[in-house]
């Protein structure tokens, strides 16, 4: 599903009389288990399996330190020990968020130093897990925006610096994942942190139980640098 941020949409029409957009608009999912602030503006898509795994991107606007020219965030919901078919026709199953992590970097990241190790954060009062990994993937010949000769071969690669937040509940988790490059890490950092400071879970996934707010977080939640 693709569609304009309807939020960003009706703000765009409040502002027909000259006022600037606003940076950010609240965004509720489509499947209304989860609500964030996301830069006004960019396009989202949903999609899924079931209410055992969702998919939620934000693209922003061209930008050509990003691998293929745009820079996302994405919100995701696995539900723990069930199957999702990758788009390449494999299978990912993680057994919890832990397992979440360990695999993703094990199989995603072999070649990879860590930006920042995982480490335990708050996200809308509940117990997470953040970490940044630097890692080079080998990308085609013709590829243009947001690729680096690596040093040592010589041939272009795509120097990956992906930021991810990990929020294990009962029955899964939420996966929110900033997947920038080293050049343009920086310029988007910022939007990455809002969404994280404003992630609100309100079910367990999208045909979850709802879930209440423990009231006021810990003073440790993500800060203005999560890295």
């Amino acid at each position: 599903m693709r569609a304009p941020l309807a939020a960003a949409a009706t703000a765009f029409l409040l502002c027909v009389g000259g006022c600037k957009p606003p940076k950010y608009v609240q965004h509720a999912s489509i499947h209304s288990d989860f609500e964030c602030a996301v830069p006004w503006g960019w396009t989202v898509i949903t999609d899924g399996e079931g209410g055992h795994f969702t998919n939620t991107t934000f693209i922003g606007p061209f930008e050509p330190d990003f691998y293929l020219g745009a820079p996302s965030l994405s919100v995701r919901w696995h539900a723990y020990s069930y199957p999702h078919r990758l788009p390449d026709g494999g299978l990912e199953m993680y057994n919890d968020a832990e397992d979440y992590i360990q695999q993703t970097l094990r199989e995603v990241y072999g070649n990879r130093v860590m930006s920042q190790p995982p480490r335990d954060i708050i996200v809308h009062g509940k117990k997470a897990r953040h970490f940044v990994v630097l890692s080079p993937a080998p990308v085609p010949p013709d590829r243009r925006w947001g690729v680096v000769e690596d040093a040592e071969t010589g041939k272009p690669v795509n120097l990956r610096e992906h930021a991810y937040v990990v929020v294990a509940l009962k029955r899964g988790f939420y996966v929110l994942i900033y997947p920038a490059t080293r050049a343009g890490f920086k310029k988007y950092e910022p939007h990455f942190n809002q969404l994280v400071n404003t992630f609100k879970i309100l079910k367990e996934g999208p045909d979850g139980a709802a879930v209440e707010w423990q009231g006021p977080a810990p003073a440790r939640q993500a800060g203005k640098r999560l890295g």
